[in-house]
């Protein structure tokens, strides 16, 4: 089964910091997303552009900076900025409904 996902944001490359939860939940609540909408592994932040608030930050170019911004580092930090979209996550419904209990 195939969960369609049309989120749409942008990854970036983070150098010299790394992000823990409580920075991504800050960075989270400036842009108006919810904290499945924001992911940090191996030095790239992904996140996807789920509110009113941070498509206006996008609109304005301003994505890195405020980022930047929020958690205190400086824009030159972040590089590699780059579009992305949402895989849509696949359910393996075989073996879901296995009845582990056939002690017959």
């Amino acid at each position: 089964m195939i969960i369609p996902d049309n989120r749409t944001g942008f990854s970036m490359k983070v150098e010299g910091i790394s992000l823990i939860r409580p920075d991504l939940y800050v960075i989270a609540a400036e842009l108006g997303i919810q904290t499945k909408d924001i992911l940090f592994e191996n030095k790239i932040l992904t996140i996807y552009n789920t509110s009113k608030v941070c498509q206006e930050i996008v609109d304005d170019n301003a994505l890195a900076s405020f980022i930047a911004m929020a958690i205190s580092i400086s824009p030159d930090d972040i590089s590699e900025m780059t579009a992305v979209k949402a895989k849509p996550k696949v359910l393996d419904m075989e073996g879901m409904f296995d009845d582990d209990d056939d002690d017959d």
